[in-house]
């Protein structure tokens, strides 16, 4: 069967267009074909046989009796219809870009006319005209096959093939991509060809894209499509094209775009508007702040992990929880609100699937009762903290349904850190037979500890893909990152069992092979200073780079402080903050992010600092071994989600880097 892209005519497709596609599906495997979605006068399909030999295909809905009437001689001039339009063809010179090459053949189609009529109207026409006219009415898959092949030109060069996706399937194009910008400024600037999303990607931004009929839109309840991958695969791309090709064929259907942080979705919305320009159809929101959107009572203050943590330090002074540390505990009560755990009875029937370190009966009564303090201690005081909060807009959701905007369409990156509870109100918030869109890392967020979609109401059992050839980064780039798993799970066996590096298939088919990753043994504010200097240093020599360099800080707190020293060097206009909520400057030279906020960003260049923190923490003596093992895997997960941030080049800033 053919690769079909998309995997339907659109509805609004004419008839013969859509008996059409019906016999082009049934061509072998050999054959990839594309029907056109741009509007106005053109070819319908562009075919590939074996990847180069190529054919435009425009189909004319004429039927039998018209096409015999061309035949016929007649006394009334007038009433003669002419042989050309018959097939009009119009749109082959437009879709060749001004000019024909040879290789690529021009076909009109008559499915309602049979081969017999269309044999002696190819008599009637000039031979010059180079479009050959087919009759498919009562013709097989075979036969039509056959017909093809022997049509078949020349193997068309990759300009060609470029030229005519970029023609015929324009929104298949990928605008820049900062990850992809070259180290090196080319002589020939603008030499660098288009690039495509590739067939997978392509198949999967355009599957199943109009809305049911209302009908059927009442009968069910929603549609829902899973991505998934390793860093690099291209999700995000699929989903954003995928936002793009909704909106536009579904012009009155209301799109919602959310994510986890605010750096992934200023970045998402920042390539959406390169690649289709501002659109009011599409909204664009973290998680929360379309909650609070929706919310009538948000508390003035949400406190931070990190307040959350001391928070919980100082209950466990009064509440003996034995060897376990305070970072854990908080992890722990956060995921229980996560997954919407009510009761101490729940808790202690609950199998914590995915969670490390073991707890008896007594420790869980132990760790209920701190939580019900901290929520007191914030409900004394006015705070909430983020757990909460999204536990409060549940319940919000569920006693005020009428409250939640309705969307037709609702995609969600990085879908893998949506707790249980966030997922409740984003469903609600689905119209009948309305779309679920997700791209996820499995490896990552709630989905490490093996937590299942259908726990959080989502089935996607036969509607999940799995992209696997990783674009991003050079081969050098992941086969450190690949080290760098492979090393830790040395030291620490059995706990980062899921996380999914690439095979050495995947290596192999990485396009560019890059220079290995920079190790600068500096730490503290010696590695700030040096990261200052090297940034100031590639603005200098390769100014080129301009907003395709990114440095990640593990250390929260010390993002700030990075910030701050970038902008007192380069200016304020030259360094965007991407945890900060205004709008970040246009002619940035560089970004800074959190690490922990970081998945789903890429840069050319990546530069990563706060390293030598989180290995330090890794050696706290408090820590029993399963403690030590957990914080261990959630490290690792981070680390190779950093290096994987990174296109081009990677410098890690560490005095002690053994990871």
């Amino acid at each position: 069967m053919a690769t079909m892209i998309p995997n339907r005519p659109l509805s609004t497709a004419p008839m013969a267009v859509q008996v059409m596609f019906r016999l082009l599906k049934r061509l072998d495997d050999d054959f990839t074909v594309w029907t056109r979605l741009g509007d106005g006068e053109g070819p319908a399909f562009l075919v590939l046989w074996r990847r180069r030999h190529a054919f435009l295909i425009r189909v004319a809905g004429t039927s039998q009796e018209l096409a015999e009437t061309a035949l016929q001689p007649s006394f009334l001039e007038e009433e003669q219809v002419p042989v050309e339009q018959l097939g009009d063809l119009a749109g082959f010179h437009a879709a060749l870009g001004g000019r024909r090459d040879p290789g690529v053949r021009c076909l009109v189609a008559f499915p309602n006319v049979d081969a017999g009529t269309i044999d002696e109207v190819e008599e009637l026409r000039s031979a010059d005209s180079g479009v050959v006219f087919l009759g498919l009415k009562q013709r097989n898959p075979a036969d039509f096959q056959a017909r093809l092949v022997a049509l078949a030109g020349a193997a068309v060069a990759d300009p060609v093939l470029i030229q005519l996706r970029r023609r015929f399937t324009p929104e298949s194009v990928i605008a820049h991509s900062p990850a992809r910008v070259p180290l090196a400024r080319r002589g020939d600037a603008g030499a660098l060809p288009p690039a495509f999303l590739d067939l997978g990607q392509e198949a999967l931004a355009k599957i199943e894209l109009e809305l049911p009929a209302e009908l059927e839109r009442e009968a069910r309840r929603f549609d829902t499509r899973l991505v998934t991958g390793p860093a690099g695969c291209g999700k995000s791309l699929v989903l954003l094209h995928r936002a793009l090709l909704v909106a536009r064929l579904n012009r009155s259907a209301r799109v919602l775009v959310l994510t986890h942080n605010r750096p992934i979705n200023s970045e998402l919305e920042r390539r959406f508007q390169l690649t289709a320009g501002a659109t009011r159809r599409i909204e664009w929101r973290t998680f929360f702040a379309w909650a609070r959107r929706q919310s009538r009572n948000w508390p003035e203050r949400v406190l931070s992990a990190w307040a959350v943590e001391r928070r919980v330090e100082a209950l466990m002074r009064e509440i003996d929880l034995g060897r376990l540390g305070a970072s854990f505990v908080a992890e722990e009560i956060g995921y229980l609100r996560d997954l919407g755990v009510e009761s101490l009875e729940e808790y202690q029937a609950l199998e914590r699937s995915g969670r490390v370190m073991a707890l008896s009966t007594g420790a869980r009564e132990k760790v209920w009762e701190l939580l019900e303090r901290h929520r007191a201690d914030m409900a004394r005081l006015g705070e909430s903290d983020w757990h909460e909060q999204a536990l409060r807009f549940r319940n919000h959701a569920r006693s005020h349904p009428e409250s939640l905007p309705s969307y037709d369409f609702i995609f969600v990156d990085e879908a893998q850190f949506f707790a249980k509870v966030w997922f409740e109100p984003v469903l609600a918030a689905l119209r009948p037979g309305g779309q679920l869109f997700l791209a996820a890392d499995p490896t990552q967020g709630f989905l490490k500890r093996r937590e299942s979609w259908s726990a959080a109401g989502i089935e996607v059992r036969g509607r999940s893909s799995r992209l696997g050839r990783p674009y991003r980064s050079t081969r050098a780039i992941l086969e450190f990152a690949r080290g760098l798993v492979e090393r830790r799970r040395t030291l620490h066996p059995g706990s980062i069992d899921d996380l999914d590096p690439p095979s050495d298939d995947e290596l192999a088919a990485t396009d560019e092979a890059g220079e290995p990753p920079e190790l600068l043994s500096v730490g503290g504010q010696e590695a700030l200073r040096r990261a200052v200097d090297e940034v100031a240093k590639l603005r200098e020599q390769s100014p080129h780079l301009a907003g395709s360099v990114l440095l990640l800080h593990a250390d929260s707190l010390a993002t700030r402080g990075l910030v701050g020293a970038l902008r007192h060097r380069l200016g304020d206009s030259a360094v965007a903050d991407l945890d900060e909520r205004q709008a970040q400057p246009v002619d940035r030279f560089c970004a800074v992010s959190r690490l922990t906020s970081a998945t789903g960003l890429e840069a050319a260049v990546v530069f990563l600092l706060g390293v030598d923190g989180l290995l330090e923490r890794e050696g706290d003596p408090r820590l029993d071994e399963p403690a030590r093992a957990e914080l261990a895997a959630d490290h690792t997960r981070r680390l190779y989600m950093g290096c994987t941030r990174a296109g081009r080049r990677l410098v890690i800033l560490s005095e002690h880097w053994e990871a």
